[in-house]
């Protein structure tokens, strides 16, 4: 028996996974591991606690059945349980810190924040990332990082493509204002 799974499409290592085959786990982890963390990190804004949910999702990979290589993607599926872990995490996180901000309001002093300037391309596209709404930065990243197509992350998000299409238009649009916005040189 081969071990070279190098050219086994997802959806067939997923398979060979689930016969036993570990090495099929090694290349989906090789095939994603990259864009998914890139993927996780931009939405969790945390490097230790994107890491932490990272190796969730792969371990998922590893234990769930509930993805059916017959009836979709494989890159379709694990972005979908990386968004709804990241999501959850926020949701935790924002629990977290609105009662942490309530006790610090309760007994400190609000201190005034101090304005920072963007320095170079990289940390002025975090920010305007960071100004869009969360529907609209979630978008942007499922299709760029995430590689989604439009019918995949309509099914992902539970609604039609072409609303898929026109928000995900928007986004950009509202993207590129926050960017140009941020710039004096532009």
């Amino acid at each position: 028996m081969s071990t070279d799974h190098s050219r086994c499409a997802d959806e067939e290592l997923v398979r060979i996974l689930r016969g036993g085959d570990l090495t099929a786990f090694d290349v989906l982890y090789d095939r994603y591991d990259r864009r998914l963390f890139g993927y996780v990190r931009r939405l969790i804004k945390d490097p230790c606690a994107a890491e932490d949910l990272f190796q969730e999702i792969f371990v998922t990979v590893l234990r769930d059945r509930t993805y059916e290589p017959d009836r979709g993607r494989f890159a379709a599926w694990l972005f979908m349980v990386a968004r709804n872990r990241c999501l959850a995490e926020l949701r935790q996180r924002r629990t977290r810190e609105g009662l942490a901000e309530e006790v610090r309001a309760r007994w400190q002093p609000k201190a005034p924040p101090s304005p920072e300037r963007a320095v170079g391309d990289a940390s002025r596209v975090q920010a305007a990332m960071s100004a869009l709404p969360d529907g609209q930065r979630q978008l942007i990243l499922l299709k760029q990082i995430g590689e989604l197509t439009y019918r995949e992350i309509a099914t992902l998000l539970g609604v039609a493509e072409g609303t898929i299409k026109s928000r995900l238009h928007a986004a950009t649009v509202a993207f590129r204002r926050l960017l140009s916005e941020g710039s004096p040189e532009t």
